[in-house]
């Protein structure tokens, strides 16, 4: 059992950060959240955490000492925004403000001077340049060296940690001596790795939802009961006694899409349909796109992990049996939240830029399924707190086994 420490959360969001350090034992102090309805996730799921539901740059460094209170705190968590440096889609703008988040995450660390931080963010932030041509990640890493900190970098793959789905996300660690942690090892492994190791192996997509209610296109509630019996340990971790299941609700299809998912196997995606039943074009009059989008209308393997789950993932995956797109719980079971956790908000709503021309903007807000594509799978999370706790109980006790003592970061 790890010793009790201070938790901040910035960037929040539906809480899956915070989720993995409870799995350690750990009680979040304090989350900052912008987002109304990702802000009423984490509120119901983490009900004992002081929430700032607030912009992070409105927020003075009077308030944020008024709000950690004269102990300060051991370890900040969060995910600054990643858009601006996200691979998927069309390139981005340098010059995108997202961009400059970080900079809010290191205010903070510099005002409360933690001993440990940890910053998430997408794996395209190595590769990207801000609008002068330096390179992002050395920027970020120098802006916290500047502060009195020593970062690595850690590349992990949620897929290792027992989360049914192929994720690649950096992880920002700083610490304020020049030790160099070492990534948690792997729990999970490939079939014929696991096998050999006597290990065990990755999670399926079939392992982790194939025990939820079925549901037809446009079948299903926000609350409904579980009527099913898990048949793996997975399913038996991520539902407990509870009768009722959260946020199982099919979208509705016409009959058009369901026999275009009809004919897309497992593995499969809109590439493979018949041209009758291919995306009609926008305001076209019923005549045929000629793109090819193959990462939309995946359908999803039974047998194999899941494609990441991104933030509007609503249209992007089939369910591997049933001609529907996933629920937001299944996506949730995707991204290793268990049942009981429950979603806030609408379960999609259509792009920020349509809602303000429509009139809109009460639900200018991350749905259902942008809370549960955007978080840090909390598996994934309960390993690096692990790792990250184990580090801080070394500290107090002139243990350092799970550090190198080198001040290079890459």
């Amino acid at each position: 059992m790890h010793k009790q420490f201070k938790i901040v959360d910035l960037f929040a969001g539906a809480g899956g950060f915070s989720l993995g350090f409870t799995f350690q034992g750990q009680n979040i102090l304090a989350a900052v959240e912008k987002d109304k309805w990702a802000s009423e996730t984490y509120k119901f799921n983490h009900p004992n955490t002081k929430l700032i539901e607030d912009d992070i740059r409105n927020i003075s460094n009077t308030e944020i000492c008024e709000i950690i209170g004269s102990k300060g705190c051991d370890i900040i968590i969060g995910g600054p925004p990643c858009q601006g440096f996200s691979l998927a889609g069309p390139p981005k703008d340098p010059k995108d403000p997202r961009n400059s988040l970080f900079v809010d995450f290191a205010n903070w660390v510099e005002i409360l001077q933690p001993n440990i931080f940890i910053m998430e963010n997408v794996k395209g932030l190595l590769s990207r340049r801000n609008h002068e041509g330096k390179k992002v990640i050395d920027i970020i890493i120098n802006t916290f060296r500047n502060i009195g900190y020593f970062p690595v970098v850690w590349k992990l793959n949620a897929v290792n940690y027992g989360v049914p789905q192929f994720r690649e996300r950096i992880f920002i660690i700083g610490t304020k001596t020049p030790n160099i942690l070492e990534e948690p090892k792997y729990t999970n492994f490939p079939n014929l790795i696991a096998n050999e190791l006597g290990k065990k192996s990755y999670i399926s997509v079939g392992e982790a939802i194939l025990d939820l209610p079925k549901l037809n296109a446009g079948e299903g509630n926000d609350e409904i009961l579980y009527s099913g019996c898990p048949f793996t340990e997975y399913q038996k971790w991520a539902h407990d006694s509870d009768s009722l299941i959260f946020n199982h609700q099919a979208m509705k299809h016409t009959k058009r899409i369901i026999k275009r998912f009809e004919q897309i196997s497992e593995g499969g995606s809109i590439a493979d349909v018949e041209s009758e039943f291919c995306v009609n074009k926008r305001n076209g009059n019923g005549e045929k796109s000629t793109s090819v989008y193959h990462m939309n209308n995946r359908r999803l393997s039974i047998t194999r992990p899941s494609f990441t789950v991104p933030a509007s993932f609503y249209s992007t995956f089939i369910h591997p049996i049933e001609n529907r797109n996933i629920t937001a719980r299944e996506a949730a079971r995707l991204q290793s939240f268990p049942d009981s956790y429950r979603f806030f908000g609408k379960r999609t709503v259509i792009s920020s830029k349509l809602l303000h021309k429509t009139n809109k903007t009460d639900d200018d807000h991350l749905s259902q399924y942008n809370q549960i594509g955007n978080a840090v799978p909390p598996l994934l999370a309960k390993a690096i707190a692990g790792q990250v706790l184990s580090y801080l109980d070394s500290i107090s006790t002139g243990k350092n086994d799970e550090v190198k003592n080198t001040k290079d970061y890459k």
